[in-house]
């Protein structure tokens, strides 16, 4: 493992510094200035080119069965450096320190520890080390890949679904994710006890505890996509013609001059097929463009500035004023402040279509609640779906085996009361909210049945529910596959509960399987001006993640 990384300046002052012991041996770092930075003694190593540019250099220097690595920034001047055993070998250290180097020089001080423990984790994957030489360190926690958004997108399998009268949706075919224990006789539970690790991923990147003990879902992975991305595009390391940049079918027309109506006329229908292409929804796309044409109505462009560029930069505003909530979404505050005031439990629960993913974000949501300490009741409110309860128990058992408490309390427990019509629905959720004063539950989290959007008589009892229920957060899971029918999901059901009562929150779902088409997400708040909570990134229990509105942005405008 990684013994010491330090980031210093020629003087010697210490700007960022990591140890895996304390009081590591100075003697190595002594060395390592004395011979190589002192004395330039020349018998280092450029490991990927004789002929080095000193941006992407990474020299090699051993001392006393250790290893050093180390790259160099000129302006700041600044030396990065990382040690390890030399029995330790790390296929991809050189990488590591490259990128170490870029996010320090591009992000602030908090950010980048939090930066560099994802980087450091995902470089422990890759070590070797002897085995007649293992010594008794803790084992370091393997991460899966992570996900990238924009390369493995996949095709979403269709399915035929059939609605009863009473809300009921039979599925014809099942997709087959981690996740989804829909399928699952409950006489299987014991064989996932084998996949427990499996279901919780890369819990490194799921996120961290903040300084004030809260444990926060993390977006860094977007934004250390972003932060690589941009320095690599400033350096020049990207090349590619005129068509393939960001915006380049707006560039042939040439900006310094007054904009005509005959440029804005060409410009929004480029920027509407442009958004369409990302599954925006025309009416969205038609609004979107119309907010540009509005800056660009009479306007001239700067000098060297093209209508491209113009018409960037604009839409780019609007998609960041559209995507940034304009109201808070810091749920553990509120939580926190509710139990504070001795008026738990809190209490949220989770709508939409069915097989948007509901039960595996609830269960998501669910994980995250306990890393911070809570104590979660999941009730069971789909009365209709067979199955339902008992693919609900699969999880909060998985749960409870993550989550087991040295004290013997439960921290996570199911409330079910079987299966029925929409009156037996709001029983069972008064009750559970019952039960969970009575024992002590922080947080209740209410799943439902899906419904069918457009069909009045299925959504009807949602008013009903949320009249029992009071819930305090209503989330409603919209999956980023639907396309343009996303614009009335949101609408129907942010207009279902009755007078004053509107949705609280989006989790958009599935996003790891639409590459760049993220237009759902903009239609959907777009439509009712509520906000984005969380995206689903996968199949596990941390595969969720806080938008990163300036990625969102990116790949829209991609």
């Amino acid at each position: 493992m990684v013994d010491l990384f330090e980031i210093f300046a020629p003087s010697g002052k210490v700007v960022y510094k990591y140890e895996q012991q304390k009081n590591f041996r100075p003697s190595i770092i002594n060395s390592f200035v004395s011979d190589i930075l002192i004395s330039e003694r020349k018998d280092l190593s450029a490991d990927d080119d004789e002929h080095y540019d000193s941006a992407d250099f990474v020299g090699t220097y051993t001392s006393d069965g250790y290893t050093v690595k180390y790259t160099k920034n000129d302006e700041p001047s600044l030396y990065f450096v990382v040690v390890y055993s030399s029995l330790t070998t790390y296929r991809r250290v050189e990488e590591f320190l490259r990128t170490i180097k870029l996010l320090y020089l591009n992000s602030d001080e908090e950010k980048f520890d939090a930066f560099f423990k994802l980087k450091l984790g995902d470089l422990e994957v890759s070590s070797d080390v002897l085995a007649d030489d293992a010594t008794n360190e803790k084992p370091v926690l393997t991460p899966v890949s992570k996900i990238d958004l924009a390369k493995n997108a996949k095709k979403a399998s269709k399915k035929g679904r059939k609605w009863g009268a009473d809300g009921s949706v039979i599925e014809n075919d099942v997709s087959d994710v981690d996740l989804d224990f829909s399928t699952l006789d409950i006489d299987d539970e014991a064989k996932t006890d084998s996949k427990l690790a499996q279901l919780v991923g890369d819990k490194s990147k799921f996120g961290a505890k903040s300084k004030t003990g809260e444990f926060l879902v993390s977006d860094l992975s977007s934004e250390i996509d972003s932060i690589l991305a941009n320095s690599k595009a400033n350096r020049g390391e990207e090349t590619s013609s005129v068509k393939t940049q960001p915006f380049g079918f707006l560039r042939k027309y040439l900006g310094g001059k007054k904009i005509t109506r005959e440029d804005i006329t060409k410009t929004k229908s480029l920027l509407i097929d442009h958004l369409v292409k990302k599954n925006v929804a025309p009416t969205v796309a038609s609004s979107l463009a119309q907010e540009v044409e509005k800056d660009l109505s009479g306007a001239t462009t700067q000098s060297f500035t093209s209508v491209e560029e113009t018409s960037r930069k604009s839409l780019e505003k609007a998609l960041v004023k559209l995507l940034t909530p304009n109201s808070s979404i810091d749920l553990l505050k509120e939580i926190q402040k509710k139990k504070n005031n001795n008026e738990l439990p809190y209490v949220i629960s989770v709508v939409g279509v069915n097989g948007v993913g509901k039960s595996t974000n609830l269960s998501k949501l669910a994980f995250w609640l306990l890393q911070n300490n809570y104590r979660v009741l999941i009730t069971a409110c789909d009365t209709f779906r067979s199955g339902a309860v008992e693919q609900l128990n699969v999880h909060v058992n998985n749960l409870k085996k993550l989550t087991d408490s040295e004290d013997g309390i439960s921290h996570v427990e199911l409330f079910q009361g079987g299966y029925g019509g929409a009156d037996l629905v709001a029983k069972i959720a008064t009750s559970a909210i019952q039960h969970a004063k009575k024992n002590g539950f922080d947080i209740v989290l209410m799943d439902t049945a899906g419904r069918r959007h457009n069909d009045a008589h299925l959504m009807a009892p949602l008013q009903s529910f949320a009249k029992a229920a009071k819930p305090d957060k209503i989330i409603m899971v919209g999956e980023a596959l639907v396309g343009t029918d996303s614009v009335l999901q949101a609408q129907n059901f942010n207009k279902a509960f009755g007078a004053g009562r509107t949705l609280d929150f989006f989790i958009i779902s599935k996003c790891d399987t639409v590459g760049d088409l993220i237009g759902s997400m903009v239609n959907m708040v777009y439509a009712t001006g509520i906000p984005i909570l969380f995206v689903g990134t996968g199949q596990t229990y941390t595969d969720l993640r806080t938008l990163s509105v300036d990625w969102a942005v990116r790949t829209l405008m991609s």
